[in-house]
């Protein structure tokens, strides 16, 4: 098949006009939504504490101010330096530290506010359109691809809603795009140029770019397995012209990891401590692996149920995508693709299957996979809408099927836009958090005190006003009421049991569930 056509400007135009949108998508919003519990956790790093660090200086059962915990736990300030975020980035060794360290870089140079930090991923979250494009380049050589694809990821509401997130994943996205392309054009060059430079330039490019995606994501180490497994799998008699260059450039790449690499290995019982919870079994693995696929393409917060036609239709899709790709492509394409989707997908679903765990249900654990089934797909409507000998009627069906993946792409990102909850916040940790602020909000002087771990307290505290008091205590402390003249409500935020127990017994008041959500407590005092 020849994969050297001439862009198709229906494409093209399409394609531009699909990214204005996918980028407006992107700062859009971006102070709207909760500041869940792991965003929490990143602004801790990037201001050079730990939660547990958190947690002993201001869970004294003393009141603070909202404005005060946020500007010193949440953002840089010049009581801690970058010596201090390294070293709370220590304490959690499975996430690589270049996303956090820039974002702490960004946080200097600009205002300090969630939009803010939420701006460096949305702005990181650009370079995917590029990467993207080069990468379906090394695979076709087909700008039309190229420029589907792009278009695909732009309005993907999965890549949407981590653009939006103070988080690694959009550069942990560019980065395997990267990688990937940077090892097709080093295999290629290796194969047709003579010219030493040259095929030393492209294997440098290959090594940076291996520690690039180290320094992004631990799991990169998943998606350079899968290029392992594609590199040797490939005929022997052109692995010979390559071999050793590969070995060596990925050494290269290892090598530039080692110091994060040192630090991982120093903190092992802290990275096993931490992960510890993605060991507990889950139920009905295979339907959240159909969810998560279907997000990829379409997602209005949908819950998880086999009776979802969309689930199937996703997965039709997808398979008749890798089927038509194995049928039409040489090896080396899809066995590109497919080693990019397998190697990844299998390492998380097989421990899951055999021991029992929960990391194949993480979404975002298995973004090569969907990077490669959106490349798939993206390899298939460009070849249905663009073969000569396809009759007029198949392409028209394909083209409404094209259209629909649009719709409901945009569709899901103008729905997610605008709700302060998706499901990748953890409806656990999130869920009321909009109303409890609210509520809280429309006290005049309200004194809220909570027995709360500090990451959920704390993504509360980004929904209030910088006023409002906030009294932090531990589980096992008694608590001491401040006087509360000053203060026109006294409410619990997420009590435990004993905190309600033990105001209502120390001070003879009542705790009671007036509010829309039970995440809300106020305390009845005798004289009201």
């Amino acid at each position: 098949m020849n994969f050297s056509k001439p862009t198709n400007n229906g494409f093209k135009q399409l394609a531009i006009i699909l990214i204005i949108i996918g980028v407006g998508f992107r700062f859009v919003n971006l102070g709207h939504k909760v500041y869940w519990y792991d965003e929490v956790q990143t602004s801790f790093r990037i201001s050079g504490y730990t939660q547990e660090e958190f947690f002993q200086q201001v869970y004294i059962g003393w009141p603070d101010t909202v404005e005060h915990l946020l500007k010193t736990y949440q953002y840089p300030t010049p009581e801690r330096n970058l010596q201090d975020s390294f070293t709370a980035l220590t304490k959690h060794p499975e996430h690589s530290p270049l996303y956090f360290l820039t974002a702490r870089f960004w946080m200097q140079t600009f205002s300090h506010s969630v939009t803010t930090i939420r701006s460096l991923s949305a702005l990181i979250s650009l370079l995917i359109f590029p990467a993207i494009y080069w990468l379906c380049w090394e695979l076709f050589q087909s700008a039309s691809v190229s420029w589907v694809a792009m278009g695909i990821i732009a309005i993907s509401p999965f890549h949407l809603i981590y653009a939006q997130e103070a988080r690694a994943y959009s550069l942990w996205a560019v980065s395997i795009l990267l990688s990937s392309a940077a090892l097709l054009q080093a295999l290629r060059i290796a194969q047709t140029e003579k010219s030493l430079k040259a095929k030393i330039a492209r294997w440098g490019i290959y090594s940076l770019t291996v520690g690039l995606g180290l320094y992004s994501h631990l799991l990169s180490i998943f998606v350079f397995a899968a290029q392992a497994f594609y590199v040797f799998l490939t005929p022997v008699w052109q692995k010979r012209k390559f071999i050793f260059s590969y070995l060596f450039s990925s050494l290269i790449g290892v090598v530039l990891f080692t110091p994060w690499l040192f630090v991982f290995v120093q903190n092992l019982a802290f990275f096993l401590e931490n992960t510890e919870s993605r060991l507990v079994p889950r139920e009905g693995l295979m339907l959240f692996w159909l969810l998560n696929l279907n997000r990829i393409f379409f997602d209005v917060n949908q819950g998880i149920s086999p009776l979802n036609l969309t689930l199937y239709l996703t997965l039709g899709l997808t398979v008749y995508a890798l089927y038509f790709l194995i049928k039409t492509t040489p090896q080396n394409v899809w066995l590109f693709i497919l080693t990019l989707i397998g190697v990844p997908g299998m390492i998380l679903i097989l421990p899951d299957i055999l021991l029992g765990g929960r990391g194949s249900t993480i979404a975002r654990y298995a973004m090569p996979c969907y990077l490669g089934i959106q490349i798939a797909v993206a390899y298939l409507l460009t070849q249905k809408l663009t073969t000569p000998k396809i009759p007029s009627s198949h392409k028209k069906r394909w083209k409404w099927i094209f259209y629909t993946l649009i719709f409901t792409g945009v569709l899901s990102c103008m729905v997610s836009l605008f709700h302060p909850v998706w499901w990748h916040k953890s409806y656990a940790k999130s869920r009321d958090i909009p109303k409890s602020a609210k509520i809280i909000n429309q006290s005049a002087s309200p004194l809220v005190i909570s027995d709360e771990e500090p990451g959920r307290i704390m993504s509360l505290l980004h929904e209030l006003k910088p006023n409002v008091k906030v009294q932090l205590m531990p589980g096992y402390q008694v608590i001491v009421l401040p006087k509360i003249e000053p203060f026109s409500d006294v409410l619990l935020y997420r009590p435990t049991q004993r905190l309600i127990d033990g105001m209502e017994k120390i001070y003879n008041v009542k705790v009671e569930k007036p509010y829309e959500t039970s995440w809300v407590r106020k305390v009845v005092f005798p004289q009201q």
